[in-house]
């Protein structure tokens, strides 16, 4: 019996229930928790910490970049460059979806220049070398003048190439762990969710004046919730109870209980959309949010959820983009209500980024030298722990790291 067999979202439910309860009764820390040292703000704010990101961080993590479906026949294509490398994912003729570098083996140049689309082969618009959809170089215009070319040897250079329940991610290390031992608990947990049975319902893009880790870290906790969203997120969830998980790999977990209030409102007022069949009710009562390690954040829900997603542009900016998911609409009416979720959605987020760009600036300033974590913040100690090991603890200079505390509170499989 495989350990995803094995799992239960009752046990899943019952686990999360007791953690919720434990966080109403406690009146401080939790027996052994540790003091958690402060985070060095030149983590945010060193050109030579985010280049050793970009080295070591983004080109060998999983990557969500698309679905499934977005590649509907042979051909399909897309490509993307949020990483720094310039990327392409197709779909085969034997309907086996690949990722490579979208970089010509003559040159250098793109085989592909569009965003998406459909081809029958790859074609360089430099000098025309052309690729099949599996990447073996097909043709050589003026074959004679290159004498002993190895064509086998000038296919295109492969990138990892995975899909988990529907999303496709991608990961630019041939050395890194398959991607469902990789997402580990996490994958278990999104299992009802019945991810291949869902449709993108809109997306959004906002460029944000701030590193990447301060708009993450921002999604990592309810401490700011009574502040920040005292309308909004404020009057449906109840901080006090939010059970937090750790996993390895640096994910994470967050299930916040909703008011007794909010929920009576929805009961009286359910949303006009078909919701996911099969969730235990736990998903209705709470939000259970997940942190997938280094750039997803997910809050869930009954009818449908975003995967939130941080791409460093540069130091000092953050693109954002999130996607909405959900069983498909199945009538006008729905699209319409999908349409009006997303807007009450991009006014919760316009309050996050508020603040975003201002702290970047304080902390560049030097008005703040280390940022003290409280208990309910510890999801941003544990990202900054897996930043510093996926880095490599060596490379990472002495006065930026982050010293291991979490690995003793890290959650079992269930």
């Amino acid at each position: 019996m495989t350990i995803c067999q094995e799992w239960s979202q009752e046990r899943w439910a019952q686990h999360i229930r007791a953690q919720m309860d434990f966080e109403w009764k406690r009146e401080g820390l939790p027996e052994g928790f540790p003091a958690l040292p402060s985070i060095p703000t030149g983590r945010y704010t060193d050109p030579a910490f985010f280049a050793l990101e970009q080295q070591h961080l983004w080109k060998k993590a999983w990557l969500l970049v698309a679905r499934e479906e977005d590649f509907d026949g042979p051909g399909s294509f897309r490509t993307l460059d949020r990483t720094g490398s310039p990327l392409l994912l197709v779909r085969g003729q034997d309907g086996v979806l690949r990722a490579f570098f979208n970089t010509c083996q003559h040159r250098g140049a793109p085989v592909v220049r569009e965003r998406c689309g459909s081809a029958k082969r790859l074609r360089c618009q430099y000098h025309s070398w052309t690729y099949g959809l599996d990447g073996r170089l097909l043709q050589v215009p003026d074959r004679r003048d290159f004498g002993e070319l190895d064509e086998s040897k000038r296919a295109l250079k492969p990138v990892r190439c995975e899909s988990y329940d529907g999303w496709v991610f991608v990961n630019e290390d041939p050395g890194a762990p398959p991607l469902r031992e990789w997402l580990g608990p996490v994958a278990d947990e999104w299992s009802p969710l019945r991810g291949t049975t869902l449709r993108a319902h809109g997306t959004r893009c906002e460029r944000i004046p701030a590193n990447w880790k301060i708009v993450a870290d921002a999604f990592l906790e309810t401490y700011h919730v009574r502040t920040i969203h005292p309308q909004t997120v404020a009057k449906l969830l109840d901080p006090r109870g939010a059970a937090m998980g750790l996993f390895a790999n640096g994910h994470s977990r967050m299930v916040t209980p909703k008011w007794e209030a909010a929920l009576e409102r929805q009961q009286g007022s359910p949303m006009p959309l078909p919701e996911i069949p099969g969730l235990d009710p736990l998903f209705a009562e709470t939000n259970p949010a997940y942190s997938l390690f280094p750039n997803l954040i997910t809050p869930l829900d009954t009818i449908g959820f975003p995967f939130i997603l941080f791409w460093p542009v540069d130091a000092e900016t953050t693109d954002v983009e999130w996607t909405f998911y959900g069983p498909p609409s199945q009538e006008p009416e729905h699209d319409r209500a999908w349409e009006l979720f997303l807007q009450l959605f991009d006014g919760v987020m316009n309050e996050d980024f508020m603040n975003l760009g201002p702290m970047q600036r304080s902390v560049a300033s030097g008005a703040l030298e280390s940022i003290p974590l409280s208990y309910q913040e510890r999801r941003i100690y544990h990202l900054h722990e897996e930043i510093d090991r996926a880095i490599g603890v060596e490379r990472v200079p002495e006065p930026l790291r982050v010293a291991p505390r979490l690995a003793p509170f890290l959650e079992p499989w269930l």
